[in-house]
């Protein structure tokens, strides 16, 4: 606008103009744009696809550390031959970089997607503090979980057994390298005994090989085919699980507790209370897993987050809250249920005496950790938990940390379990952690911005053009308009001549 070039009148249009755009643009900042533009975001959020989210979803952009902390068993010996207290050690960890990618999608006409989970772990020595190479020495699961499932078989069925076993490299223990334990696997002596086999009795051995993740690593048949709710037309039940291999109880534990529901925990509801609790199902670990809001906040790459751990509650079998009951295994109920934290696997575990805890079996009743040496729980290092950001729910930092260990009981029947304490020997710890990184939190930090910034642009605009409406009164009120006094001079002179004209009319 160039005063020079305006009249007056067209200066009072510009200035009353554009002030009440402003403001007008102004209110519709300040009142509506933060519900329409949550609105906006909230409907692109839902997976498909062509959304922003499913590429995120689909291949994990952001890096995941799988830290494996073996147990070595120190006084293996000492404890077959004399008895004594058992000694454990945790090494480690012994870090894997997971690259997490869905694959053999399939979109269903009832806005729900299927996919099979593949992870792909690479060894990250720098990061490690342990070597691949590191002997550790173990419990011989093969060995004991056949033990196990003998113990209350007749004498002479046992006695057989007993046989069997020490003439076919069964043991109390064993002592491979770290990445034979992990991933790379050992021939089992046992294992190949076992497959060959013809006893529709005993469980079917499909490999003499053993490792805890073996033939796992690129696999995208191990864990399974989930189905979730991609949260069209139901933003509610974005990430649900809606089923796992066509079925939506796993059949492990009763009633609820058996029931897949949660997030596989790479897709979570957005904009849920912040007090609600998280829940997620992990393949190994044969259960859903609620975390608990703490009430804690943390700021992660300057985005605010809620922090939601394990509790002990979490691996209570009844004990502590009467709903968790149904972890007991069916065939242990009523009375011999496992004490409060830690949940029995022998269900999913083809009956071997396995058992999932917080590391170090913190949260957990004393007679787990009581029965070996080694145990030393830290809040700080060993908690399971989640920050999250809840508006679009979004994790910001994970750190899930579990331990899996074997119950170990003498058996006098059987020469290896003779004459030994009874104890719960730890077997490995798994941690998988992850943070969010600067390009996702950029990304992350717009969209939840994006109601603020349209606030505070509303605000400006209110403000400029109130600044334009009172100048441009002022002006008016003043006769300050640029021009203003030449064109008043103007509008007099020609009043004085038009008044003039008309007296001269009127003489006349």
């Amino acid at each position: 606008m160039c005063c020079r070039c305006c009249g007056v009148t067209q200066q009072k249009v510009w200035v009353f103009g554009l002030g009440t755009l402003f403001a007008v643009s102004g209110l519709f900042f300040v009142i509506w744009w933060p519900d329409i533009i949550d609105d906006v975001v909230m409907k692109s959020l839902p997976l498909t696809p062509t959304s922003r989210t499913f590429d995120k979803w689909e291949e994990l952009p952001i890096p995941v550390y799988m830290k494996m902390y073996l147990w070595n068993w120190t006084n293996a010996e000492e404890v077959k031959l004399h008895g004594a207290k058992p000694n454990f050690q945790q090494v480690g960890p012994y870090v894997y970089r997971e690259e997490r990618l869905k694959m053999d999608l399939q979109w269903h006409a009832n806005n729900t997607v299927s996919f099979k989970p593949r992870r792909t772990w690479f060894w990250e020595e720098q990061m490690s503090g342990g070597k691949q190479t590191d002997l550790v020495t173990v419990p011989h699961l093969p060995s004991i979980a056949a033990a196990a499932s003998m113990r209350d078989s007749l004498k002479p069925i046992k006695v057989g057994f007993n046989i069997a076993l020490n003439a076919n490299g069964g043991a109390l223990y064993a002592t491979h390298t770290a990445s034979e334990w992990l991933f790379d696997g050992f021939y089992d002596e046992f294992l190949h005994y076992a497959m060959s086999l013809n006893n529709p009795l005993v469980p079917p051995v499909e490999t003499d090989q053993f490792a805890w993740f073996l033939n796992r690593n690129n696999s995208e048949n191990f864990e399974g085919v989930f189905t979730v709710h991609t949260g069209v037309g139901a933003i509610k039940e974005m990430g649900e699980i809606k089923f796992w291999n066509g079925v939506n109880h796993t059949g492990w534990y009763e009633g609820e507790c058996g029931r897949l529901n949660g997030s596989t925990s790479d897709l979570f509801v957005p904009d849920e209370p912040k007090e609600k609790a998280l829940t997620i199902y992990i393949t190994d670990t044969c259960r859903i897993i609620n975390l608990e809001y703490t009430g804690q906040s943390y700021e992660i790459e300057g985005i605010q987050g809620w922090k939601y751990e394990v509790t002990p509650h979490t691996f209570d079998n009844g004990q502590r809250n009467g709903n968790m009951k149904c972890y007991c295994p069916v065939d242990r109920q009523p009375n011999n249920c496992p004490a409060s934290g830690a949940t029995d696997l022998g269900p999913c575990g083809n009956g071997a005496p396995m058992y999932l805890s917080a590391d170090h079996f913190m949260y957990a009743d004393e007679s787990y950790s009581s029965t070996v040496n080694g145990f030393q729980p830290d809040y700080e290092r060993h908690n399971f938990f989640i920050i999250m950001e809840r508006k679009l729910g979004v994790p910001l930092e994970v750190n899930a940390a579990v331990m899996v260990s074997l119950l170990i009981e003498p058996d006098e029947d059987i020469d290896i379990l003779k004459g030994i304490p009874s104890f719960y020997a730890p077997l490995f710890t798994s941690s998988s952690s992850a943070v969010i990184n600067k390009e996702l939190a950029a990304e992350l930090k717009l969209a939840l911005n994006l109601p603020s910034i349209g606030r505070y642009t509303g605000i400006g605009f209110l403000c400029l053009g109130c600044i334009l409406l009172a100048v441009g009164i002022f002006l008016t009120l003043k006769r300050k308009w640029y021009g203003q006094a030449a064109a008043d001079k103007l509008a007099l002179i020609n009043s004085d001549t038009q008044h003039t004209n008309d007296s001269i009319r009127a003489d006349q």
